[in-house]
């Protein structure tokens, strides 16, 4: 039937419609390959987000790692939109620029100190009297170097000149060992390789804080870290003397638009890398809330709060993309089609039945046709209009649906009686004509 057929029609249209709006704006599909900013050769970040991509690949999420500078690159890629998520140094988040609210944080996920190391005798009055020395403050754009000038310039020490370079960890570590340089700043885990070599050499130092909580209230990303000798490397005894340092968070930092089941995701292995622990840090101390500079961003919160949810726990990701991709295109379905299955069969018999009553009423204006004529001409002109209506109503009958036969071999009957009496009057006229 037309109706049947326009209704259905008009359904598709409006499922295809539905569809499509949900794809586009209310939740689109989780991808299948993110990018992941992570910092110099051989950092901890770059350590860290190798291990978070072997992870996230056997789970069915393809990662493209970004070698940087450090944290400050990170954050413009991210504002770019040409990376997904990025490790960032704690307290470097304000120094770019987001008016519109495009960063979100994750989560902390470990504690990266602030390594000095230095050449030369033991120093006891910390940064003042090594800051007039070769320095390096660390990459452009690395979050070291933006360290290295908020403590510096607290200090009232120079931060510029001829004596202060903007080296990368390699290139600081290789002067360091060199004796070409006085003093490096670094910003890494204690796992970091540069870290780790300048740690074991005996002609270089490294710098113990004396007023850890003054830092740490001036400069609230920081948190002292008391290094005990040996904590690090017993056989080595490393290091050599109790040692306090400087940490900032490390920071996992994502585009505001970034899928909640990647965001999820990414900190379930993060809390697999991190949450065992470390040397500095307490086992389940991390991922965390603590320490993150940027607002959360929704699904980071919920995770922090109460864990996955049941689907990313049950599932793996490959599996949840499907199971997401399946909710988008169900839920227009179910909104449309339910619905229309409940009308649907109102709708045919309401049109089966005026489809009957229209014929009903046709009847009525040919036997009132009939019941009108005078001669055998207006007689016959009202049977043929009767037999036509006939022809309908067996065409009808193979139409329509089992509940409507009742009511077609009803009109059918009642067809039959009328043509009936009608010729049954046209013989008597036609008698009395011949008469």
């Amino acid at each position: 039937m037309k109706s049947r057929r326009a209704l259905v029609g008009a359904a598709v249209v409006l499922t295809v419609a539905l569809v499509v709006v949900s794809v586009r704006y209310v939740d689109p599909f989780p991808p299948r390959r993110i990018t992941l900013a992570t910092g110099q050769p051989g950092g901890s970040y770059d350590a860290f987000g190798r291990e978070y991509q072997r992870l996230l690949r056997r789970e069915g999420l393809d990662v493209d790692l970004q070698e940087t500078a450090g944290s400050l690159e990170n954050l413009e890629r991210l504002l770019a939109g040409r990376v997904d998520i990025a490790f960032v140094q704690g307290g470097t988040s304000p120094l770019v620029s987001d008016p519109d609210g495009r960063l979100r944080g994750m989560a902390a996920v470990y504690r990266e100190p602030l390594w000095i190391f230095y050449r030369g005798p033991a120093v006891t009055d910390g940064l003042a009297s090594l800051a007039t020395r070769r320095v390096s403050i660390g990459a452009p754009g690395s979050g070291t170097e933006a360290v290295a000038r908020m403590l510096l310039g607290q200090l009232g020490l120079p931060t510029s000149g001829d004596h202060v370079e903007r080296l990368t960890s390699a290139e600081t570590r290789r002067r360091l060992e060199e004796g070409t340089l006085d003093v490096g700043f670094f910003i890494s885990s204690y796992r970091d390789q540069h870290v780790s070599a300048l740690l074991r050499r005996p002609d270089v130092r490294l710098l113990s804080f004396t007023r850890e909580h003054a830092f740490a209230r001036n400069f609230q990303f920081l948190s002292p870290i008391r290094v005990t000798e040996g904590l690090l490397d017993l056989r080595n005894d490393l290091p050599r003397e109790e040692t306090t340092l400087m940490a900032p968070a490390a920071l996992l930092v994502c585009r505001a638009t970034l899928h909640p089941r990647v965001v999820e995701q990414v900190l379930a292995v993060a809390r697999a890398v991190h949450a065992p622990g470390s040397l500095l840090d307490p086992p389940r101390a991390f991922p965390t809330r603590e320490g993150v500079d940027l607002p959360l961003h929704v699904a980071a919160d919920s995770f922090l709060q109460s864990g996955e949810s049941f689907l990313s726990r049950v599932l793996p990701y490959w599996a949840l993309r499907w199971v997401v991709q399946l909710r988008v295109i169900l839920l227009p379905l179910l909104a449309v089609w339910v619905p229309l299955f409940k009308i649907l069969p109102w709708v045919l018999r309401w049109r089966g039945n005026r489809i009957v009553e229209r014929h009903y009423a046709l009847l009525r204006e040919a036997e009132a046709a009939i019941i009108d004529a005078s001669d055998p001409a207006a007689l016959r002109a009202g049977i043929a209009r009767v037999e036509g209506l006939r022809a309908q109503l067996e065409q009808l009958a193979r139409r329509l649906p089992l509940q409507h036969q009742r009511d077609v071999y009803h009109c059918r009957v009642h067809v039959s009686l009328v043509l009936a009496e009608a010729r049954d009057r046209l013989r008597r006229l036609e008698r009395v004509a011949a008469g």
